[in-house]
């Protein structure tokens, strides 16, 4: 049985840019609390949520680092996020299913390009929100300017809660603006020691900042209003109730400042934890009926039937598949049923973790994040919960790909295990889509950036045994023609005995682009027997596939077999197969051959300030701008855009707007290639045609 109620879990997400030190706030708390032996460093790769091996390569995190653990008679679960672009999908798996968030800031670079963004998630989400201004020991810090920059940007309900006493390297100690404490630090220690003596250098600000915050959470509560606009003052009681009201229902965005190197605020951060943030008991959460619309409010009750989010699948090399999951409601013990999979499971092992410390559970209970292992079908998004009650939860809405690249196995072990390889990736990133190009025979792996990619290679090689390069895709041209011609394929040969003759003259002309293939016989008197028609089809249907420009495939051509003749002994199926695959050859080259390239209509988003550096790229890359939209100090560039210039466009869009823009894509038609563009695709095509022949 757990030794925790749903009333004492807390589960929350640290969540901001690369480089905050999220991480190390982890560190420092997971060790306060008393679940590690030491303070680990990112540098040295010794950190409690950063274990795998490309985050110890890196100095980077890269997936969730979940640690749970007891502090003061509560629960914590605690969610460690990537600061990056490349990995925003595990943020948005532990925002999902966190009930509050802290918003890491740096404090020597303020407000940075994905701090808006992971504001966008948590408000999503509507889970309350505290900002927390990281490395105030830093030369040369202004907190107050920092949380003006923080109210400039996202409102007056951003108020100061902690008012650093000194800021720089002497920072120690802070003040609470809601209890009027002074807390001190001695260095080495992680504890403070608390006083009531506030400072005489910092009381005006504290004085100052307390009515700030009584303003901006009173109105949180009609009665505390009505009492504070009639000049009575508040309680401390009444503050603090108001506050804690405030901040559960987002209408306050309090502001602490700490230093995770060293150690000063960190514990802070958990007692206002386990005493401001909600519980899962407070938590709304809905659910609907699988196959209808009725909506049932999920209650964090044991005893109530089971609702559980899969929010994230990873592996071990010890234990085997791991499913993280949000239990909302009932409890989880030896047997899971799938609803949407409709299947259930046995659960080889539940367990809740501290970075990769997996520590038994007995069960999961409402409101819990635990880790089964071994769960054969079930996958990221998928629901747990019962036969008779079967429901379907919000599923976790990811980025999209940004970024393609062909996947080239190193040798043909590494081929073979491929695609079974694959599968289990998708497993772990469900955010990645694979694609089989049957046209270019590439596998195609399309994910939300350089980095992101890099890494899925390095897994693949570490946890799979599979090695691959990384390709840019080959761009799946086609060849056709622009003009209209009469010719003559003969296929004659004479071997003593029987011979072979097939002989017909056809009419090649363009097709409307988009509208395919065409063959049409208009011969008459029986200059070609009939039964022969066919083969010259087929002749020219194999000789299409591989382009006469280039080796890429004709499309939008008809051909019209309007005479020819036969030889009533030497004639054939193959031999009019032949003719009729020498006839295509001949009019393609008399029509005007042409190289035809996909157009992509793209859909790119980017903040106002970067819209003219994007639009000026689109178009050198040949892009033809078909409309703009501003929606909420963002603006949807919409364009026809050649495919291949597309291949690196994550690459660039990241670049031209610092990690912020995204874009979508899809193929749409195809247009004739510029001249001078398709002389070098043609010259590079012939080039590699023959150093293949070579080979």
């Amino acid at each position: 049985m757990s030794r925790f109620s749903p009333s004492d879990i807390r589960n929350f997400a640290l969540v901001g840019q690369g480089g905050s030190g999220k991480t190390m706030i982890t560190e420092r708390l997971v060790f306060h609390a008393g679940a590690s032996q030491r303070v680990g460093r990112v540098e040295d790769g010794t950190t409690v949520s950063d274990y795998l091996d490309e985050e110890i390569k890196r100095h980077i995190s890269t997936s969730i680092g979940l640690c749970e653990f007891d502090y003061k008679g509560v629960r914590l679960n605690l969610l460690d996020t990537p600061g990056y672009a490349d990995f925003m999908t595990e943020a948005q798996e532990a925002v999902r299913v966190a009930d509050a968030a802290f918003l890491v800031i740096n404090a020597g670079a303020g407000i940075e390009v994905q701090t808006p963004r992971f504001w966008g998630l948590c408000e999503a989400q509507h889970i309350p929100v505290a900002f927390v201004i990281n490395k105030v020991d830093l030369e040369n810090i202004d907190f107050d300017a920092r949380v003006a920059e923080l109210q400039d940007a996202f409102g007056h309900k951003v108020a100061t809660l902690t008012i650093p006493i000194v800021s720089g390297p002497a920072f120690a100690s802070f003040v609470n603006v809601l209890t009027g404490k002074v807390y001190t630090y001695i260095a080495g220690k992680d504890e403070a020691s608390v006083s009531d003596a506030i400072p005489d250098a910092v009381r005006s600000d504290y004085e100052s900042a307390r009515v700030a915050l009584t303003e901006a959470v009173a109105e949180s509560d009609d009665t505390i209003m009505e009492k504070y606009l009639g000049g009575e003052a508040l309680t401390q009681d009444e503050l603090v109730m108001v506050f804690t009201k405030a901040f559960k229902k987002r209408q306050v965005f309090p502001v602490l400042g700490v230093s995770a190197l060293k150690g000063v605020g960190c514990d802070y951060i958990m007692d206002f934890v386990s005493s401001y943030a909600p519980s899962p008991v407070e938590v709304s959460v809905q659910a609907t009926r699988k196959g209808t619309d009725e909506t049932v409010e999920l209650q964090a009750d044991p005893a109530a039937h089971v609702a559980a989010l899969v929010f994230k699948t990873t592996s071990d090399p010890f234990v085997g598949k791991l499913s993280f999951i949000r239990v909302y409601s009932g409890k989880i013990g030896h047997e899971i049923y799938n609803g949407t999979k409709d299947v259930s499971e046995k659960i080889g092992g539940l367990f809740h973790m501290i970075g990769k410390k997996q520590e038994p559970a007995d069960e999961g209970v409402a409101g819990d994040i635990l880790v089964i292992s071994k769960l054969v079908h079930t996958a990221t998004n998928d629901a747990i919960s019962t036969r008779d009650v079967t429901l379907d939860l919000a599923p976790i809405v990811f980025s999209q790909p940004l970024l393609m690249r062909s996947l080239k196995p190193k040798t043909r072990a590494d081929d073979d295990k491929l695609s079974s390889t694959l599968s289990r990736l998708k497993e772990e990133e469900p955010a990645v889509i694979i694609d089989k190009n049957a046209e270019t025979h590439e596998t195609i792996l399309s994910g939300l950036g350089e980095a992101h990619l890099q890494v899925i290679v390095e897994r693949l090689q570490k946890k799979f045994g599979v090695n691959i390069d990384l390709e840019v895709p080959r761009v799946p041209y086609r060849e056709t023609i622009k003009s209209k011609a009469r010719v003559e394929g003969k296929h004659k040969k004479q071997t003593g005995g029987h011979g072979q003759f097939g002989h017909c003259w056809i009419e090649m002309e363009p097709n409307n682009r988009g509208g395919g293939w065409v063959f049409e016989n208009k011969v008459f008197g029986g200059a070609i027997p009939k039964q022969y028609i066919p083969a010259i089809e087929k002749g020219m249907l194999e000789t299409m596939n591989k382009g006469q420009l280039a080796g890429y495939p004709a499309v939008d051509i008809k051909v019209t077999v309007v005479d020819g003749s036969y030889h009533p002994v030497d004639s054939s199926e193959m031999a009019f197969k032949l003719a009729g695959s020498l006839a295509f050859k001949k009019g393609f080259e008399q029509c005007n051959p042409i190289l035809l390239e996909p157009i992509v209509t793209l859909e790119t988003i980017v903040d106002d300030k970067y819209m003219g550096d994007v639009m000026g790229d689109l178009t050198s890359k040949r892009g033809k701008i078909s409309g703009m939209e501003n929606i909420q100090g963002k603006q949807i560039i919409k364009a026809s855009v050649p495919f291949a210039e597309m291949l690196n466009y994550g690459i660039d869009l990241g670049s031209m707007t610092q990690g912020t823009g995204t874009y979508s894509m899809k193929v749409n038609h195809y247009e004739e290639v510029p001249e001078r563009i398709a002389e070098k695709i043609i010259a590079d095509a012939k080039a590699t045609m023959i150093a293949e022949e070579e080979e």
